[in-house]
C-alpha cells in the first residue's frame, strides 16, 4: 500500500473556492438582506462623466475693454451645484443597482407600490418614467426607494473603494430634496 495523497474532486474544490469568495449576507438598515459587491470604477467614472460641466459664462469688463470668464456668476454657481447633485444621484443609483445584490426576492409589489403611489399623488416623488411591471424597473425602484437607506450607502461605497469624501458626497446627493408640500390655496405643489 502506498501513501499517495488523495486527489480532491475538482468540482468540490471549485465549490469550496466559490463559498470562500462569496460575500457575506448583511441585513441593511431597512431589514432587507443583501450581499454588498464592489462596483466597477470604470462604470462610476463613465456615469460621472455623463453629466457635463456647465460652460463658464463671460462678461464684458469695462476697465479692460474685453470679455473675461466669470466663474462667480450666480446662475453659473447654481448650474454647478445642480450638475454636481445630478452626478451624485446617478453615481449613487449605480452603486445601489450594481453594489447591492438582494438575497431574497423583491417582495410582492402590493407590499410597497401602493405607498409609493400615495407619495406620487402627493407630489413627493415621480414614478412616471418607470414601468413597475418590468423586473429591472421594479428592482431599481425597490432598491433605491425601499431597500437601501443612507447609512447603507457607506457599505456599498466602501466596497467600491471610494474615499470618505466621495462617500460623503454620494450620501449628501442621496438625501432627496425636501418633499414638495401642496399649496394651501389648492394650487400646484410648491
Amino acid at each position: 500500500m502506498t501513501n499517495k495523497p488523495k486527489m480532491a474532486d475538482p468540482t468540490l474544490q471549485a465549490a469550496k473556492r466559490q463559498v470562500a469568495n462569496e460575500k457575506p449576507v448583511v441585513t441593511l438598515s431597512t431589514g432587507v438582506r443583501a450581499r454588498i459587491r464592489p462596483v466597477s470604477a470604470k462604470l462610476l467614472d463613465e456615469i460621472s462623466r455623463s453629466v457635463p460641466e456647465p460652460p463658464v459664462p463671460k462678461q464684458f469688463v469695462e476697465a479692460k475693454q474685453r470679455e473675461e470668464y466669470n466663474p462667480l456668476d450666480p446662475a453659473y454657481q447654481i448650474a454647478i451645484k445642480e450638475a454636481n447633485h445630478l452626478r451624485g444621484i446617478r453615481t449613487t443609483e449605480a452603486l445601489i443597482m450594481f453594489g447591492v445584490e438582494l438575497v431574497d426576492d423583491i417582495p410582492p409589489r402590493l407590499d410597497w407600490e401602493p405607498k409609493l403611489r400615495f407619495l406620487e399623488r402627493r407630489g413627493s416623488i415621480d414614478l412616471s418614467g418607470y414601468d413597475l411591471v418590468d423586473p429591472l424597473d421594479a428592482e431599481f425602484i425597490f432598491k433605491t426607494m425601499i431597500a437601501v437607506s443612507t447609512p447603507d450607502l457607506m457599505l456599498v461605497s466602501m466596497a467600491s473603494g471610494l474615499t470618505e469624501v466621495e462617500v460623503a458626497d454620494a450620501m449628501a446627493s442621496f438625501q432627496r430634496e425636501k418633499a414638495r408640500r401642496p399649496d394651501p390655496e389648492g394650487g400646484s405643489p410648491a
